[in-house]
C-alpha cells in the first residue's frame, strides 16, 4: 500500500491543487489516506448523499418516484444538464429526475429531488443519523448559482429562478468570467456542499454493503450510479471495470470524482479523489484522477492474484 500512496502522492503533486484522497480495498480493508480529514467543497458529488435520502424516503413510504413532474421556466437552473434546455411543459418522473441527477449531473433534476425529499436539511440529517458529520449539504442548485451571479451583479441576489435564468450573468469578456469565478472560489464563496475525503469513503461503503439505509435503497444508488455518463476521470483508463461513480465540478478549480471500482475478477476499492484551488489546465486536473483511478485498479488487480 506504500507504494500507491506513493504513487498517488506523485500524480497529485504534478498539477497546481489541493487534493483529499481516500482509498480503501474492501476484500482486504487496506487503506490509503492522503489529507483525507480535511472537508473539502464537495459540488455536485453532494448529490449522492441527496440520492440515497431520495431513496430512503421512498423506502418509508414518504416519496413516489412514478409521481409526474411539468417543468416550467422557474424550474430552469444554470450549470450542468439538459432538463434546462428543453421547452417549458415537459413531464418526466421524480424517478427520471433521480437519473439525470446522477449521470448527466443535472441541476434542474438536482433541485426537483431537493423539493421532494424536504431540501437540504433532509440529506444532512441522514448524514448525521450515519455519523458522517463532514458531509453537508449547503443549498439547493439555484442558491449556488444565485450566489455566484450576485458576486457579478448584486441586484441579482435577489431574483427568483425563472427571473435569474432569463437575466443570465451580466455580460463579460471570457477574461472577466474567468476572474469572476476566481475571486468567488479563491475568494471563500459559498461551497455546494462540504465533505471529507473520509467521509465519502465511509458512506460509499455503507452503500456498498447495504447498510446506509435499507438493502433496496442502496441497491437503487448504485444501479444508478453505474450508469454514469460523465467517464472522463476516474473509468477512463480502467478496462473491463465498472465503476459506479460521481463527479463534482467548478471548472476549471475543482474535477472530483468518487465512486466504487469494481474490476473485473477482482475485489472492489472505495476511490475518493476530491481536489480544489487547481490552477493550470482543466485537462490537466482531470487527467490525474483518471490515473490515480488506475492506480488503484491496477492494486486491486494485484490482490487478486
Amino acid at each position: 500500500m506504500l507504494a500507491l500512496q506513493r504513487s498517488l502522492e506523485t500524480i497529485a503533486a504534478g498539477v497546481r491543487a489541493e487534493w483529499g484522497i481516500f482509498v480503501k480495498f474492501l476484500d482486504s480493508d487496506e487503506e490509503v489516506a492522503i489529507n483525507a480529514e480535511t472537508p473539502m467543497d464537495t459540488m455536485s458529488v453532494i448529490k449522492v448523499p441527496l440520492l440515497l435520502e431520495l431513496y430512503r424516503q421512498v423506502g418509508a413510504g414518504t416519496v413516489d418516484l412514478d409521481r409526474r413532474l411539468t417543468l416550467g421556466d422557474e424550474d430552469r437552473r444554470f450549470g450542468t444538464g439538459v432538463l434546462a434546455l428543453l421547452d417549458p411543459g415537459l413531464t418526466l418522473s421524480l424517478r427520471d429526475a433521480a437519473t439525470l441527477m446522477i449521470v448527466q449531473s443535472d441541476n434542474v433534476a438536482t433541485d426537483l429531488c431537493f423539493d421532494a425529499v424536504g431540501g437540504p436539511d433532509a440529506v444532512n440529517r441522514l448524514m448525521e443519523g450515519l455519523g458522517l458529520h463532514s458531509i453537508q449539504a449547503l443549498g439547493t442548485a439555484f442558491e449556488w448559482f444565485r450566489e455566484l451571479a450576485a458576486t457579478m451583479d448584486a441586484s441579482l441576489a435577489t431574483l427568483s429562478p425563472a427571473a435569474l435564468y432569463a437575466t443570465g450573468y451580466p455580460p463579460q469578456t471570457p477574461d472577466e468570467r474567468i476572474e469572476a469565478r476566481a475571486a468567488y472560489h479563491f475568494g471563500g464563496g459559498r461551497p455546494f456542499g462540504l465533505a471529507t475525503a473520509a467521509d465519502l469513503g465511509r458512506l460509499l461503503e455503507r452503500i456498498w454493503r447495504g447498510s446506509a439505509a435499507d438493502g433496496a435503497a442502496c441497491e437503487q444508488v448504485l444501479r444508478i450510479m453505474r450508469l454514469q455518463q460523465h467517464r472522463a476521470r476516474m473509468p477512463r483508463y480502467l478496462i473491463g471495470a465498472t465503476c459506479a461513480h460521481k463527479t463534482g465540478d467548478f471548472e476549471p478549480f475543482i474535477a472530483n470524482d468518487v465512486g466504487i471500482i469494481e474490476p473485473y475478477g477482482a475485489p472492489p476499492a472505495i476511490a475518493v479523489f476530491l481536489n480544489s484551488r487547481h490552477r493550470g489546465l482543466w485537462a490537466n486536473l482531470e487527467e490525474a484522477v483518471a490515473r490515480m483511478a488506475e492506480k488503484v485498479w491496477e492494486r486491486a488487480l494485484s490482490l487478486a492474484d
